[in-house]
């Protein structure tokens, strides 16, 4: 089976993080082949069989893993900002001085704004409403401010440009964001923050490929393999990478957590949701399952069509997330009513005059 777990666990204790060990190739070519397929596990038939890739050394996968990195830093990943790299400094600390934290993202008048205007809102629903940066970081915690800081943060590295490929990013990102947010609250299996956070990261790669590619369109490139190839196996074709790699080595860039950036790795690898014994921690499968109901809202709101394979999908998430499909129907019509109230608003962000990149 090209799904077999143990394909997944060679070489997971050698050589790197765990999320650069997430995903073994599947399919294990010559160098000239090589490009981009270190990290994953997902795509098509397996030509090696099962016993050849058991032959492989931790060093042999950790050489592909190293090489497939090396592409993913061609494309000039944008650096971590410099105030997210001080909250990771401090939430490395024993003990994190909030104070210092709050004296960082008040040099910058916009963050401070854009902050204060972020926890002040409905979303928080604060009594006494905030009314210094250091108050605003207090009540949500470094963690937590520190998740908000990189969504608004990733708006400013990639903002909206003339081509619609970018536009239409934002918009799929701020609906997958919003609706990931209404499920983990309504579903209490994670944090309403992260999953926001989340939503907002996980496609990021597709828009660094925007940048770096002019001919790039995930939406054109996913109507060509409708039918055959799925997205991410186009973009290994036609890019040496995929979408899902970048957005995982851009996460980890960005200090998010390991979790997260787990299910960044692994969100087209939906085949974990069966497996019994999981390469992965348990909250990244759930935010990849989470990830699967926040897709299914959004295709219905555009008036998608379900296939045989996605319906199988929806009901290992289902499965995954301990949610029958009647709770389920209504859950996901109150997503949609979220999705047709957010309709055309728009969406904060920051707009740093002296962005400093770390």
């Amino acid at each position: 089976d090209r799904h077999d777990p143990r394909a997944h666990e060679l070489g997971a204790d050698s050589l790197g993080s765990r999320t650069r060990r997430a995903k073994l190739s599947s399919e294990v070519q010559p160098d000239a082949d090589i490009v981009g397929y270190a990290f994953l596990g997902r795509f098509g038939p397996a030509p090696l069989t099962l016993s050849t890739r058991l032959c492989m050394t931790p060093q042999e996968f950790a050489r592909l893993e190293d090489y497939a990195e090396a592409i993913v830093r061609k494309l000039q990943l944008p650096p971590c900002p410099d105030i997210l790299a001080s909250m990771g400094r401090e939430l490395a600390r024993e003990h994190p001085d909030v104070q210092r934290i709050a004296v960082e993202a008040s040099k910058d008048v916009s963050s401070s704004a854009t902050l204060l205007k972020t926890v002040n809102s409905a979303w928080y629903g604060l009594a006494n409403k905030a009314r210094s940066v250091h108050q605003a970081i207090a009540y949500l915690g470094l963690e937590r401010t520190s998740l908000l800081m990189a969504g608004l943060l990733l708006r400013n590295v990639f903002p909206s440009t003339r081509r619609q490929a970018m536009a239409s990013f934002w918009e799929a990102s701020t609906q997958l964001s919003l609706t990931l947010a209404f499920y983990a609250n309504v579903l209490g299996r994670a944090d309403r923050d992260e999953m926001h956070t989340f939503g907002l990261f996980r496609d990021a790669g597709s828009a660094v490929l925007i940048q770096r590619f002019e001919d790039y369109d995930p939406a054109a490139i996913a109507a060509d393999g409708h039918f055959g190839p799925s997205l991410t196996e186009l973009e290994q074709a036609r890019y040496g990478t995929d979408h899902a790699v970048i957005g995982a080595v851009l996460a980890r860039d960005w200090a998010l957590p390991e979790t997260m950036c787990e299910a960044i790795l692994w969100h087209h690898a939906d085949f974990v949701l069966d497996m019994e014994a999981r390469p992965i921690a348990d909250p990244a499968v759930e935010m990849v399952a989470l990830g699967v109901l926040g897709d299914r809202a959004i295709e219905r709101y555009r008036g998608v069509a379900q296939t045989e394979a996605s319906n199988h999908v929806l009901d290992a998430a289902l499965r995954t997330l301990a949610l029958d499909a009647r709770r389920h129907a209504d859950f996901e019509n109150e997503a949609l009513a979220l999705l047709r109230g957010i309709a055309g608003q728009p969406q904060p962000t920051l707009r740093l005059a002296s962005l400093t990149l770390h």
